[in-house]
């Protein structure tokens, strides 16, 4: 009898999830750890208070809609913006298992509030309601110094700080959930395989989910005689129908492979970023299909110039239909007098500095900036392409549907602080201050280039159970 008991409470000891410690304990992964039968589950995330001050309304929550900085002619020029959220808040999963020593498998989870319901779309964070953030699974190799990783994160083209590594990618510290402007990135499915030699020099690959930004055709022009474009700007259907947002016909996906060095001081890496473009114009009596392929580089470095304490980080890429890569959300695409896709040459450029006193305190500042070419596609006085002269630019104090100036460059100052003033096995409570100032330039014609600008203040306190 004693026998059948001690084995019914073994039993149950062993099959009933259990605290790794007997308090939430603090992992290299954050969280409080459960652990069942060789699984390791670490739960972690934040709650977030914050509050929001533009000097220009928005309209928008935690993210600023950097291309959107409202000129003269609008009403939301007039208007500053005071907001609260909480939407920022949190969670995240990661579930480990070993399959032996050398061989490792994981899934992560991570997800908040900030999904855009029916205005929600596939460019550049793939913000869908319930928001996920990251949902992916991982497969490690130690031998063979392979990794394979499946599902939503970040793209290839962000800039990591150890390796190439999920979970370690370089994002700004900022309280704004945009970021900053000059900051590449995005958050969306693909299939990455990458392999290190000596955790010193890595090799990647990703094939990423793709979809194309166009600028679209300005306000006074209607559509060509040539026929309408069924490659951009359509509306979704399936699982995307009754949003409000458009989607593109892309054949293939973006192509990132990506290099990253660490000698031991510093990190260093180099991408290369191809993407394809699908053309077809209906019309005219039949169908015109064109493809075109177009590359981008880019790379990152990050330097300690003192260790633990003061940090440079420099990103930056350059090429054509690079826009819904960037913070600023340029166009990759514009139209011509055809309904053709034309990618438009842009670059995308970040600069910052952190520096960490002591444990408690941070400092970060950045400057960022995305600048795209001029595409004049002008027919006659007709206005196509992108900046085309031709467009009005005049700004008055009163709302104009004449306007149809067009952004070539966004760029930001960005200073902020973050106050940790309780850690320890309990988690982490801190406070946050940021201020950001914006400015969107238009490219120039007849009636000058106006500037938007913006000044944005934004304050958080975070708890972490981490």
């Amino acid at each position: 009898m004693k026998k059948t008991l001690l084995f019914a409470a073994a039993s149950l000891l062993l099959a009933t999830p259990v605290l790794a410690d007997s308090q939430p304990a603090d992992t290299q992964d954050g969280g409080v750890t459960l652990t069942m039968k060789g699984i390791t589950v670490n739960l972690g995330g934040f709650i977030e208070a914050a509050s929001i001050y533009r000097t220009r309304n928005l309209n928008s929550d935690m993210p600023s809609p950097f291309q959107k900085l409202p000129l003269a002619n609008s009403a939301g020029y007039y208007q500053d913006e005071t907001r609260f959220s909480a939407r920022q808040s949190r969670l995240n999963i990661l579930v480990k298992g070993d399959y032996d020593p050398t061989i490792h498998l994981a899934g992560y989870y991570e997800m908040d509030f900030l999904g855009a319901a029916n205005t929600a779309n596939s460019n550049e964070s793939n913000s869908y309601n319930p928001r996920v953030r990251h949902l992916y699974t991982t497969a490690d190799w130690d031998r063979l110094g392979l990794h394979l990783l499946a599902g939503q994160t970040w793209s290839l083209v962000t800039m990591n700080n150890k390796g190439i590594t999920p979970r370690n990618e370089v994002t700004p510290l900022t309280i704004d959930a945009q970021y900053v402007t000059g900051f590449t990135w995005a958050r969306q499915p693909q299939f990455r395989v990458t392999k290190d030699w000596n955790k010193s020099l890595w090799l990647a690959v990703s094939v990423e989910s793709p979809q194309t930004v166009s600028s679209g055709s300005p306000t006074t022009v209607t559509v060509p005689a040539a026929g309408s474009n069924v490659s951009v700007g359509q509306g979704g259907s399936g699982a995307f129908a009754g949003s409000a947002a458009t989607y593109s016909n892309n054949t293939y996906p973006d192509f990132v492979a990506k290099v990253a060095y660490e000698p031991g001081w510093g990190h260093f890496e180099a991408y290369d970023l191809i993407r394809v473009f699908k053309n077809s114009v209906v019309g005219g009596g039949g169908v015109n299909n064109n493809e075109t392929v177009t590359n981008a580089v880019g790379g990152g470095i990050i330097l300690p110039l003192i260790p633990n304490q003061v940090s440079l980080q420099v990103s930056g890429i350059y090429g054509k239909g690079i826009g819904r890569y960037g913070s600023g959300q340029l166009a990759d695409v514009t139209i011509d007098h055809g309904n053709n896709i034309n990618p438009l040459t842009e670059g995308q450029l970040l600069a910052g500095v952190t520096y960490d006193p002591t444990s408690e305190w941070n400092f970060y500042g950045y400057y960022g900036i995305e600048e795209a070419q001029r595409k004049d596609l002008a027919v006659g006085t007709t206005a196509y392409g992108y900046g085309s002269a031709d467009l009005n630019t005049n700004v008055g104090n009163t709302a104009s549907s004449k306007f149809n100036g067009q952004i070539q460059r966004v760029d930001q100052v960005t200073a902020g602080t973050w106050w940790k003033f309780f850690q320890g096995r309990f988690g982490k409570m801190q406070a946050g201050l940021q201020y950001s100032y914006t400015e969107d330039k238009y490219f120039s014609a007849a009636a000058g280039a106006p500037k938007a600008t913006d000044n944005l203040v934004f304050a958080s306190l975070r708890y972490y159970w981490q």
